[in-house]
């Protein structure tokens, strides 16, 4: 097997796992604190396979281009430009009411995305459009029990 492809299935086998237990675990819930426990998990697994499949839809979509999340994001409103702004064009510190500066620590390090680090775009849609793919069809046949 290509050292690429095997770099890339240990994340899908974690995000699998992770989202399938998630379902199952669900699915386990809804059968035994349901009245009919076998009938509303056996729907439950299939609604949760169902939108599984779709987001991994979406995402291999996303990969070729297509996105369908810019169509629901927020464009931010035009501004004014700045040479007809008014007469104040200076940039204000940030002062707190006692007047001392607010220090703002910028460094994400600690908060970057270690899926993000070691894969390129196009790798971290491959891995989810399968792993939810893969968990998708997992909850669609769990749902037949």
């Amino acid at each position: 097997m290509n050292s690429e492809k095997r770099d890339l299935l240990a994340p899908i086998l974690k995000k699998y796992l992770w989202h399938a237990s998630a379902g199952a675990a669900v699915w386990l819930l809804v059968r035994v604190f349901s009245p009919q426990g076998r009938v509303y998990a056996g729907w439950t697994a299939a609604l949760l396979g169902a939108c599984y499949l779709l987001a991994g839809w979406i995402s291999w979509l996303r990969r070729r281009g297509t996105d369908f999340g810019a169509l629901l994001r927020r464009r931010r409103p035009p501004e004014t430009p700045y040479y007809l702004r008014g007469a104040d064009k200076s940039v204000r510190p940030r002062l707190s009411l006692n007047g001392s500066r607010h220090t703002f620590d910028d460094d994400l390090a600690e908060t970057a995305d270690a899926l993000g680090e070691a894969f390129d775009k196009d790798d971290i849609h491959v891995i989810r459009a399968v792993a939810w793919a893969a968990a998708g069809a997992t909850l669609l046949l769990l749902s037949a029990f």
